[in-house]
């Protein structure tokens, strides 16, 4: 799988500081429009077997920044995570990668995820995982 970053809610400023630092990586940085934010992030990304859905978003939640990483190794990523932080981009708070569990969601209902885990570790300080918590308040 060739590496490829899908970019979620990013100003053309920014998406174009994406580009620069994918480079590095030799990765390929694709916008994601508003309207595809109900298309499953395994068909963005190119997965066989993840199929298109028909249906267009319209809504106006999940506006935060997010980056989708696909085809990274560990070296890769961790290269790509430094030179977000030395480029312009600084931080991009809201990160995921590619897994089995999660091709078949949508961009929104990752970025709703995302977005809460991030919430509760900012909130506990990174003690707790949320399923730790979850687990415990069930």
């Amino acid at each position: 799988m060739l590496k490829t970053i899908l970019a979620y809610n990013f100003t053309a400023e920014r998406l174009q500081m994406l580009k620069m630092v994918a480079l590095l990586c030799k990765a390929q940085v694709k916008a994601v429009a508003r309207e595809d934010m109900l298309q499953p992030v395994g068909y963005l990304a190119g997965v066989k077997g993840v199929e298109a859905v028909g249906e267009k978003y319209s809504g106006a939640e999940a506006t935060e920044e997010m980056i989708f990483l696909c085809g990274f190794d560990r070296p890769t990523l961790d290269k790509l995570l430094v030179a977000i932080k030395k480029s312009k981009l600084k931080r991009i708070e809201l990160k995921a990668m590619l897994t089995p569990h999660n091709a078949g969601w949508s961009g929104l209902e990752l970025l709703k995820e995302i977005s809460e885990e991030h919430e509760y570790m900012k909130k506990t300080g990174g003690k707790q995982t949320l399923e730790e918590h979850s687990s415990k308040n069930a």
